[in-house]
């Protein structure tokens, strides 16, 4: 039988089943985290590679910098106007030229003085070689300064005026292309003729560009001839050049020399020093088809919606009267426009617009261009020869004895209006150039007997006095 005192109380095998229970929990309950620990560590670890790839972007973005170099260099390719195989041709000078029929190229070599002389050219090239000159279009009064290297192209029809400038001798080549009957044989010609080609029989009639390019060749340096419309000529400046004509045999071409190329060429320099050259030839044909007429360039004036000028058209609502009103403001226009203001300003202060000593009005009389204070190019300024010499302002010779107004005048002391200045008998050009006697002095030996008196009389030396008469 029980005691009072355990009355309500467990069974001790019961208590100690409710502790083991309670052990159980609490252990569960404690193990359940660290195997969910364990699971986590036993998944494959493909989670953390978003972390690795995080990097990634910082590693690619250098490569659209790294690009973009290398584009750089397309953007700046080699313009079109640089040829390869032709990396020292370049054009220096360049024209309109008409061909209509057979043709000549023919080359001559001048010296310029410096008064020069005005000449009416076909259509040619001018090439500097030594010194340097002035080229003057004698109908519009535009000079051009050239020096050893450059050129110049003269159409044909219009006069100018070459002469040289400067201490140094000038020397020309004139690259000509003209008729094949004024390049045969005996036909005048002035300077020394280098070269000559056969008569071109297969130029198109039309109008072309030409173009005079100038080359240079190192050693071993080859060069193709740029493409061209029909022959094109190639002349050697300095040094030699070995030439190709359609992959035939090279043959050699010297300084001086041309050939006539209707094909291809290549230029190889095969010697130790640089060579020089130049390519004459027809390019483009030029039709002036790209040329709007001006029956287009006017049709878009009544175009639907063009603002039409006030001028032209004075505004609907203004009264009828009120069109001469519109047009008043073109005569003030045209009183105050530059240019009648700048042709009338010399006329009223100098009456010379040239500043040549002969007044517009006179030289209007005259015939000479009040534009041009040296119309005959004599090297006297037209005022000068009329006022002061008396001489012809159209004539660089006017006395007519072989020497030019201003030659007689700057040089020999002589009268331009008077071939024989010192009365002698003798011409003053014979003096100078056939008896080597003074053209101003009447007993030039100082014998006693005059210049004229010793040749045309007695026969004896002018300019010796010993051998007088």
């Amino acid at each position: 039988m029980r005691r009072a005192g355990d009355a309500g109380k467990l069974p001790t095998g019961a208590a100690r089943g409710v502790v083991a229970l309670l052990v159980l929990l609490v252990s569960t309950a404690a193990l359940s985290p660290g195997a969910e620990r364990v699971a986590a560590q036993d998944l494959p670890t493909q989670p953390p590679s978003p972390a690795a790839v995080a990097p990634t972007p910082a590693v690619v973005q250098p490569t659209p910098a790294t690009a973009a170099p290398t584009q750089a260099p397309q953007a700046a390719a080699a313009p079109a106007e640089f040829t390869a195989g032709a990396p020292h041709i370049h054009t220096v000078a360049q024209g309109l030229l008409g061909i209509e029929g057979p043709v000549v190229w023919r080359v001559r070599e001048l010296g310029l003085s410096a008064t020069g002389a005005p000449e009416t050219a076909t259509s040619s090239f001018t090439l500097q070689r030594t010194g340097a000159a002035i080229i003057r279009n004698e109908l519009t009064s535009r000079r051009t300064r050239i020096e050893a290297g450059e050129a110049f192209y003269m159409p044909s029809g219009d006069p100018f005026l070459r002469y040289a400038v400067g201490s140094d001798p000038s020397i020309i080549w004139v690259l000509e292309l003209v008729p094949a009957e004024a390049a045969a044989s005996g036909a005048p010609v002035t300077g020394t003729v280098l070269f000559t080609s056969d008569a071109i029989n297969d130029y198109p009639r039309g109008t072309f560009d030409v173009e005079l390019l100038r080359g240079i060749l190192l050693p071993n340096e080859v060069s193709e001839l740029p493409s061209h419309t029909g022959p094109a000529l190639v002349m050697v400046t300095s040094g030699r050049l070995q030439a190709s004509a359609d992959g035939g045999q090279p043959a050699p071409i010297s300084a001086g020399s041309g050939r006539l190329v209707a094909g291809a060429l290549t230029l190889r320099n095969g010697d130790t020093e640089p060579a020089s050259f130049v390519v004459a030839a027809l390019g483009e044909p030029v039709d002036g088809a790209e040329q709007p007429t001006g029956a287009a360039q006017v049709a878009p004036t009544p175009a639907p919606g063009q603002p039409v000028p006030t001028v032209l058209l004075p505004p609907v609502d203004a009264a009828p009267t009120a069109a001469p009103v519109a047009v008043e403001p073109t005569p003030e226009t045209v009183a105050v426009e530059p240019t009648p203001v700048a042709t009338v300003a010399p006329s009223s202060t100098s009456g010379d617009i040239d500043g040549d000593g002969l007044s517009d009005i006179d030289e209007a009389a005259y015939g000479s261009d009040p534009l041009n204070r040296d119309f005959d190019a004599d090297g006297l300024l037209d005022g000068e020869e009329v006022y002061v010499h008396g001489a012809d302002p159209l004539n660089n010779d006017s006395d007519g004895d072989g020497l030019l107004d201003g030659e007689e005048v700057n040089q020999y002391g002589t009268g331009p209006v008077n071939s024989d200045t010192d009365g002698d008998g003798l011409g003053d050009a014979d003096e100078i150039f056939v008896y080597g006697t003074a053209p101003g002095a009447f007993d030039s030996d100082g014998d006693g007997t005059g210049d004229g008196e010793e040749v045309l009389t007695f026969g004896t030396n002018p300019a010796d006095p010993a051998s007088g008469p």
